[in-house]
């Protein structure tokens, strides 16, 4: 009998922390009938000894990945799991207890997907904020609206309605967003989201995608993703005027905080945004606050470039030194 939900963990050389991710999954779902596809990737051994502690337990299954890719990882669980339903779990992340009740929903319910917010926390475990999700109860709003926030390690799918959605192997950021992209443009879900934080979003100084460099070529990935989304949904007559302006503001709050990478490309995908929603807002607060600065925004930016430029090799810097000081210290 197939188990009742399947959780996907790829890990590289992250023994400590992957053996609290599997930890908190075994402690969330206690109750129920589970499988952790736990997909360690690339040269790593690191994870044998962690593999070992877990030997004599049928629930959490090792399934090697050569290729050193976290989205192939992904696919490689994804391809393997055996649930009904499944989800994402980072191996720096971890689940909390409310993810026990989202499970129940999402089954007595019969949904295809729930989504719930994150608690973004400190190494520590200190709590620094709740990543809320977008308010709508559309899915596709919500998708291209979380633009700034990891929507799928917080949700849970129905395995048979995302199996063929791949994970793309050939992208170095973003790439949880584009995935939710390519679920919510492949057909409507039923889906519903819940008030509580159901996982851990842990920020630290380590290597992770969203530290890498913002580029005009990962930024071409993203907006040629949006606008191609906004082409199928339209292609498929699920286009409506709630889910235009959605891919708009999701445009311009990307052309928003990459600009200085790509200020040319970046200042075409903002016209592009207007011509497809033109009272659109990016989703910064700063533009809540000071709703004149979204009607010029294409002018601010150009004048705000040379200082930002200052500001984002600052921080760089000091998340270089961050992540040496980690290996160091490991």
């Amino acid at each position: 009998m197939n188990p009742l939900l399947s959780i996907v963990i790829p890990t590289h050389k992250r023994p400590r922390l992957v053996a609290r991710a599997i930890a908190s999954a075994l402690d969330t779902y206690k109750n129920a009938d589970i499988e952790i596809l736990v997909i360690p990737n690339g040269q790593d051994d690191t994870w044998q000894a962690v593999a070992d502690q877990h030997a004599h337990d049928p629930r959490v299954q090792w399934h090697y990945l050569s290729a050193s890719n976290a989205c192939a990882a992904r696919n490689h669980g994804l391809a393997k799991a055996k649930g009904t339903y499944l989800r994402f779990l980072d191996d720096d992340d971890y689940l909390l207890p409310a993810a026990a009740e989202q499970l129940e929903l999402i089954d007595r319910e019969g949904l295809d997907a729930c989504s719930a917010p994150l608690e973004s926390t400190c190494p520590s475990g200190r709590i620094k904020t709740t990543v809320a999700l977008p308010s709508t109860s559309d899915l596709v709003v919500a998708a291209m609206c979380s633009i700034g926030i990891a929507l799928t390690q917080g949700s849970i799918f129905r395995t048979k309605r995302i199996r063929k959605t791949r994970w793309r192997e050939d992208v170095d950021l973003y790439d949880d967003y584009l995935w939710m992209l390519d679920v919510v443009t492949s057909g409507e879900m039923a889906w519903t989201q819940t008030p509580a934080p159901v996982c851990a979003y842990v920020q630290h100084d380590g290597v992770r995608l969203s530290r890498i460099r913002r580029s005009s070529r990962n930024s071409r990935v993203l907006v040629d993703a949006l606008l191609q989304a906004h082409r199928e949904l339209q292609l498929q007559g699920r286009l409506n005027h709630q889910r235009g302006e959605a891919v708009a503001t999701a445009l311009l709050t990307h052309a928003h905080s990459a600009f200085p990478a790509s200020p040319v490309y970046l200042g075409a995908a903002i016209r592009k945004a207007k011509a497809i929603a033109p009272d659109a807002t990016p989703l910064q607060p700063i533009f809540k606050r000071h709703p004149w600065l979204a009607r010029h925004l294409l002018a601010i930016e150009w004048a705000a470039l040379v200082p930002r430029y200052v500001t984002r090799g600052y921080r760089r810097a000091s998340w270089f030194i961050g992540g040496m000081l980690e290996r160091l210290n490991s």
